[in-house]
């Protein structure tokens, strides 16, 4: 199952892909990157990096995967802190935490995932949700530079226009806002304590590890923050 196009990534878009419950998941998710990368402009080499360090992770994913939850690859572009693809994979399991090893490299409760680390430009976890269930659980994810020119770099778009889409990519995660606008023309929208600006050129919010702003064409890593930090927030409270 797919949600999105690659060709929709520079514009802001996201790839969404339920990976098999079998071993066969580590192939799938590399064929998938592959295909993924090659319709974005990537050369070989990053997308033979890719491949790698996704099978990795498709391949934890399955080891602790529940038998009621696929895992799933998910693909999208950032352009902050850097032009990066943003790999992640995720599985349902909440409890499972890759750790940081004596190298700062990330490793699985002994299975070592430092391939990951080694070629990839930054690599992470954290809470979060399905894109295509409504399950709950978490992802580990990693970058890689975007091929130069990148389409999006210079791409204007309204506020307006960015908080419809930032509410309806939450509201389809089953994850829901309230929404109002400033005399000044700034969107805002709430989430519990949580409170999302869409200014002329970025998103800006607040959460308890400080305030953050992510350009508005980041749209789907603005949404996964805002996921994580509404998953954390809901996680801690009795």
């Amino acid at each position: 199952m797919l949600t999105g196009r690659p060709a929709d990534i520079p514009a802001g878009g996201a790839c969404a892909f339920r990976l098999p419950r079998d071993p066969s998941a580590a192939s799938r998710a590399r064929s998938l990157i592959a295909a993924t990368m090659r319709e974005l402009g990537f050369t070989v080499d990053p997308i033979d990096d890719a491949k790698l360090a996704v099978s990795e992770l498709a391949t934890n994913a399955h080891t602790h995967a529940s038998s009621a939850a696929r895992p799933e690859l998910w693909i999208w572009a950032r352009t902050h802190p850097g032009p990066e693809l943003v790999v992640s994979v995720f599985d349902a399991h909440r409890d499972i935490w890759p750790v940081v090893g004596d190298a700062d490299l990330l490793d699985e409760h002994g299975k070592g995932l430092s391939i990951v680390a080694a070629l990839a430009a930054h690599t992470g976890s954290h809470l979060t949700r399905s894109r295509l269930t409504t399950t709950i659980g978490k992802c580990v994810w990693f970058t890689l530079p975007l091929p130069t020119p990148w389409p999006a770099a210079d791409r204007v778009i309204a506020p307006e226009f960015a908080a419809d889409r930032l509410q309806a990519v939450l509201r389809a995660r089953g994850v829901l806002t309230t929404r109002r606008s400033t005399n000044g023309g700034t969107s805002i929208l709430t989430l519990g304590a949580l409170t999302i600006e869409a200014e002329p050129k970025s998103f800006s919010w607040r959460d308890g590890q400080g305030r953050f702003r992510q350009p508005l064409v980041d749209l789907q890593e603005t949404a996964e923050r805002i996921v994580s930090a509404h998953e954390s927030r809901t996680r801690s409270t009795p």
